[in-house]
């Protein structure tokens, strides 16, 4: 749907990538159809205090990657942008080496798969608080959509964005409810268009970095509209029907695996029209009203 994914990526994970003055990127080895090659992890500062931004899974080897990367040096915070369970049970293993202060917007706020009930930040960030993080003011901005509790951080100063899953340049995001939302997900997009001129790189949770990210933010609200309105003529073409009658003919051919996560996005897009009153559902049949 005309968005410019990137997908060349020649990190290899447990290696380090040196983006910006005080800034590295570690791959962690957990490759799938949602995580792309693996969960970034990124350090933020050097020297006497160094800060994790999203360990990860709990994973032995990955966990060794970032001790070694930051040999010599001491972590003293982990951040976290939202728990998931590829980006935040990381956090213990690696707390119990460092004893390093946990940042993050709260616990996980519903129940299901994939979330990381066990994280409990020690301080919690604000939408638009800044904090030293790295030795760098780092301030967060609350992007729930795709998860309940996500942050996305801006490196003051640099033009850097920490995008975690909100915005990714390999793919588009699963809003896959209770615990995503496509309204407040559409509402993040919003916000971080209306930061024009502020963010020009951003490092998301999985895959490569994306600069000039305006555009790819046009095309993420436009691909998302353009599904509401192809949901919109499934529903009028076959009447009432379940979210999985509409998959096939809302995206066509999907590989096997995608299936039951695009079924999620699109229940997220139907419970939208559902709130905007454009349509309704019987248990499991839906409606246009």
């Amino acid at each position: 749907m005309n968005i410019p994914f990137r997908r060349e990526d020649a990190l290899v994970p447990g290696e380090v990538e040196t983006i910006a003055p005080g800034v590295r990127r570690i791959i962690c080895d957990n490759p799938s159809a949602f995580t792309f090659r693996g969960t970034n992890t990124y350090l933020i500062g050097t020297g006497s205090s160094v800060a994790v931004l999203d360990p990860g899974p709990v994973d032995e080897a990955h966990l060794a990657a970032i001790l070694a990367a930051t040999s010599g040096e001491t972590i003293t915070q982990i951040v976290v942008s939202h728990t998931h369970r590829d980006h935040s049970p990381g956090v213990q293993p690696l707390k119990k080496i460092t004893g390093a202060t946990t940042y993050g917007h709260g616990p996980h706020v519903t129940p299901g798969e994939g979330g990381d009930h066990s994280f409990i930040p020690e301080i919690r960030l604000a939408d638009g608080e800044t904090a030293d993080i790295g030795g760098r003011p780092l301030t967060a901005l609350f992007t729930p959509g795709h998860c309940g509790n996500h942050l996305c951080f801006a490196l003051d100063g640099t033009g850097i964005l920490f995008s975690a899953d909100h915005v990714m340049a390999w793919s588009t995001s699963v809003v896959s409810p209770p615990d995503g939302n496509m309204r407040t997900y559409m509402r993040s997009i919003a916000k971080l268009r209306a930061r024009e001129g502020i963010d020009t790189l951003y490092l998301p949770g999985h895959g490569p970095r994306l600069p000039d990210p305006m555009p790819f933010l046009d095309g993420l609200a436009a691909h998302r509209q353009k599904r509401e309105a192809r949901i919109v003529a499934a529903l009028r073409e076959h009447g009432p029907s379940t979210v999985e009658a509409l998959v096939g003919p809302v995206y066509g051919p999907l590989d096997p695996k995608l299936i039951a996560a695009a079924g999620r996005s699109m229940l997220a897009q139907l419970i939208m029209l559902e709130e905007e009153g454009a349509a309704s559902r019987d248990g499991d049949i839906w409606k246009l009203d």
